[in-house]
């Protein structure tokens, strides 16, 4: 697809950042357990305390986004992150960590929903923006891989001074992207009037919480997010614990679910046209992560070849629900929120996708998991109903929004 000069420079800053995560997230751990001296408890309990309290805080990401504008806000969340790993180099102690852990990780958890504001205002055409997602989604995919590889430098040296260039270096990625964004126009916000009859819902502007049909959808894709962490929790667990599968078919599906990623996102993004085709796409999600559980429950019955297979089939599907899931969502998720306050509508819909990586490993293992295959077969119910909820939710919501005319209309 062929981008605007503004969606050229998001797609870039995504990319460029996502380098500087990619690098981060492959060479951190080491840094911190052989170079700071923290054990690697602390650090998952340091980064899963900041994960919870940053929850709360990234709901201002949204706030100050529709204040001051989304475009200012996104630099000044890249340009945090960006500091956050060059204070990494004066960490020598447990409490110094936490401290920029929570403000990294809170502007971690702000940046998405400001990310897809901007978006909103520098690409008015729905269908575009979406594609336009769907594009940051696939660099920012790419992005991670290259920086993980890259982070091999470090992990090879194994030196202080290797781990800190690196943080550096990551500083500095994140600081180019905000320099980018800076340069991504923001075209006139529309307003909705013209044309509601004033029947509708009282205007967005004196709640504090986005409607009941929002936070009700916002809700049940809490349910439908839940193929993050089948992929990064559920599904590493079961194969080692639960079936006759080689170890080394852990990396090899992960690897699947990125290179699948990378080559559907952009072609099932062109599917999100149109209300009813959009909303159906839950339903889709849903039913597609149905299956995918069957197909893990399968996993564990048999051995060999078989088990492999089953595995293969289910991480398949279990992508084509994330490209599907994504394109909906990113759509609706802007289309329903009012535009004067469409970044803290955001920030709320982000939760659902912040709170399932925090509670839904507690989830998988708690409950998914512990009850083995009919854990997978109970999960496969709730993802079916919650995708034909979301998609009648979402149709009842679309029914009630106001149209939206350009602001100089």
């Amino acid at each position: 697809m062929k981008l605007t000069a503004g969606g050229r420079r998001l797609a870039v800053a995504a990319l460029v950042q996502s380098l500087g995560i990619g690098l981060f997230m492959a060479s951190s751990m080491a840094y911190f357990t052989r170079q700071v001296d923290l054990s690697a408890n602390q650090v998952a309990s340091g980064l899963a305390l900041a994960g919870i309290v940053a929850l709360g805080i990234s709901l201002l990401g949204g706030v100050l986004a529709d204040r001051y504008g989304a475009r200012r806000v996104l630099a000044a969340v890249y340009t945090g992150r960006g500091l956050c790993c060059a204070a990494y180099v004066f960490v020598t102690g447990f409490w110094q960590f936490m401290v920029v852990t929570l403000c990294a990780v809170a502007c971690d958890r702000a940046g998405p929903p400001v990310l897809q504001a901007l978006v909103a205002v520098a690409v008015p055409e729905r269908q575009e923006r979406t594609r336009l997602l769907a594009v940051v989604n696939v660099v920012r995919n790419c992005g991670l891989g290259a920086g993980a590889l890259a982070a091999g430098v470090a992990l090879a040296s194994d030196t202080q001074t290797a781990y800190r260039i690196t943080l550096v270096a990551i500083g500095l990625a994140f600081l180019g992207g905000a320099v980018l964004v800076l340069r991504v126009p923001e075209l006139a916000a529309p307003v909705a009037g013209a044309g509601s009859d004033g029947a509708g819902e009282k205007p967005a502007a004196g709640r504090v919480l986005p409607d009941g049909r929002y936070l009700t959808l916002t809700a049940l894709n809490f349910l439908l997010f839940f193929f993050d962490t089948m992929l990064l929790v559920a599904m590493p667990v079961w194969i080692l614990e639960h079936t006759d599968a080689p170890r080394v078919t852990v990396s090899v599906l992960f690897a699947l679910n990125t290179a699948l990623v990378v080559v559907l996102q952009i072609p099932v993004s062109r599917l999100a046209t149109g209300q009813r085709r959009t909303t159906r796409m839950l339903t889709w999600t849903g039913a597609v992560l149905g299956v995918s559980s069957l197909c893990f429950a399968a996993s564990g019955s048999v051995a060999g070849g078989p088990a492999v297979a089953w595995l293969a089939t289910a991480v398949v599907l279990l992508t084509l629900a994330e490209v599907i899931a994504n394109a909906a969502v990113w759509d609706l998720s802007i289309a329903l929120a009012p535009p004067e306050q469409r970044g803290r509508y955001l920030s709320v819909f982000n939760l659902s996708v912040a709170g399932q990586r925090v509670l839904g490993p507690v989830m998988v293992t708690g409950l998914l998991l512990g009850a083995g295959t009919l854990g997978w077969v109970v999960a496969a119910a709730v993802l079916v109903v919650a995708g034909g909820a979301a998609e009648r939710v979402a149709r009842a919501a679309g029914e009630r929004t106001p149209p939206v005319v350009p602001a100089d209309a």
